[in-house]
C-alpha cells in the first residue's frame, strides 16, 4: 500500500501543517505591506506613489525602451493602467514617449534626466526602508530570510508556471538591495 504525502485529518502533523502555511503567508504579506506603507510614506515629498516608482525602475532597468504591453506584462497588469501610470511619470517629467517610425501604434518609454536622478534618491529610499524594517536581524539571519524567500519564490513560479517569463514574473520583480542599474524597486 503506497501512502500518500498529502497530510490527511487523520495524520498527526495535519493540525500543525495548516496553520503553519497559513500563519507563514500571513507574515510574508504583513512585512510586504509594512515596507509598502514607509516606501509609500517616504516617496511623498518626491511626488512619486509606490506603483510610480516601480514602473520608473521597471522602465530604466530595460536594455531598450519599452512598450506599453512590455510594461504592462512585466506589472502584470492590463496595459491601460500601465498608461496610467505612464501619463502621470511624464506628467511629472520621468519618462518620456519615444517616436517609432516602424510601427506608429507601438510607442516606446524612456526614462528622462530627471528620471534618473529621481531614481538615485528612490535607492537611497528604498534602502532606508528596508534597513528599518530588518534592522533587528543579524547579517545571518537576513541571509538565511533572503535565502528562504528566494527558494519560496522560485518553487512558486516553477509549480504555477510564470506567464511573463523573460520580463516578468518574480525575477523581475525589483528586489530590495538592488539598485536601478540591475533588477530591483
Amino acid at each position: 500500500m503506497v501512502k500518500s504525502k498529502v497530510p490527511t485529518k487523520n495524520d498527526s502533523d495535519s493540525a500543525t501543517l495548516g496553520p503553519t502555511y497559513v500563519r507563514l503567508s500571513e507574515l510574508v504579506v504583513k512585512a510586504a505591506r509594512k515596507f509598502r506603507r514607509n516606501f509609500s510614506i517616504q516617496l511623498a515629498p518626491l511626488g512619486v506613489t509606490f506603483a510610480q516608482a516601480q514602473v520608473l525602475r521597471i522602465v530604466a532597468r530595460a536594455d531598450i525602451p519599452l512598450r506599453m504591453v512590455d510594461i504592462a506584462a512585466r506589472l502584470d497588469i492590463v496595459p491601460r493602467s500601465a498608461t496610467t501610470k505612464i501619463d502621470a511619470l511624464q506628467a511629472l517629467g520621468f519618462v518620456e514617449r519615444l517616436s517609432n517610425n516602424a510601427d506608429r501604434r507601438s510607442i516606446p518609454i524612456a526614462v528622462t534626466d530627471k528620471g534618473r536622478e529621481v531614481l538615485d534618491r528612490l535607492d537611497d529610499v528604498r534602502r532606508a526602508t528596508a534597513e528599518e524594517l530588518f534592522s533587528d536581524l543579524t547579517e545571518p539571519d537576513r541571509q538565511e530570510l533572503s535565502r528562504l524567500l528566494n527558494v519560496v519564490c522560485s518553487t512558486a513560479d516553477s509549480r504555477v508556471g510564470n506567464p511573463l517569463q523573460g520580463g516578468g514574473g518574480v525575477g523581475s520583480v525589483p528586489m530590495l538591495g538592488e539598485s536601478h542599474n540591475g533588477s530591483g524597486l
